[in-house]
């Protein structure tokens, strides 16, 4: 059987996005990770996904390109930065940007956010200081592509002045 997914592509204009970063609770920081430990933020990446249900169909195929974007060769992508959401030593978010205007998707994996810490306002600092990021870096725009209806697409993206754009659907198929 095949299954529809329908996506959207958000772009914001990134001199839209506020200067002044979000406050965060006390031991909460967000950070450029220097060092990333791929592993970690690979397995706390999946571990998100999985609490959304508009993910569930194709994830195993989604989590797969995914990683190959993302962490080619077992590695983070050349010139990617990975804003992280620590909770004390511990990554409860996670953001890899690609700061290429030239690139069609800047956010290369949206913002991942573990289950217990979404709702909460941490999501949008997320965003804004990603955002923030790519402009600091020059650009002038930036995009992510997810999917219709999801959480993020349906509450945090807009945020910021993002603008949606339907992308054409394209076929999955279902187990």
């Amino acid at each position: 059987m095949m299954n529809l997914i329908r996506q959207v592509r958000f772009e914001w204009d990134l001199a839209k996005v506020p200067a002044q970063p979000a406050t965060l609770p006390p031991k909460h920081e967000i950070k450029i990770a220097a060092d990333p430990a791929v592993a970690t933020l690979w397995e706390s990446m999946q571990k998100a996904f999985l609490h959304e249900k508009g993910w569930i169909i194709q994830l195993e195929a989604h989590l797969e390109q995914l990683r190959l974007r993302i962490f080619p060769e077992g590695k983070t992508l050349s010139g990617m930065d990975i804003v992280v959401l620590q909770h004390g030593s511990r990554v409860v978010g996670v953001s890899a940007l690609l700061p290429k205007a030239e690139e069609p998707v800047q956010l290369l994996s949206g913002v991942i956010l573990d289950y217990e810490y979404q709702r909460r306002g941490f999501g949008t600092a997320l965003l804004q200081a990603s955002l923030r990021q790519l402009a600091d870096r020059g650009l002038e725009k930036a995009a992510v592509i997810t999917r219709e209806g999801v959480t993020a697409a349906r509450f945090l993206y807009p945020k910021f002045g993002g603008k949606a754009t339907r992308l054409e659907p394209v076929s999955a198929k279902v187990p």
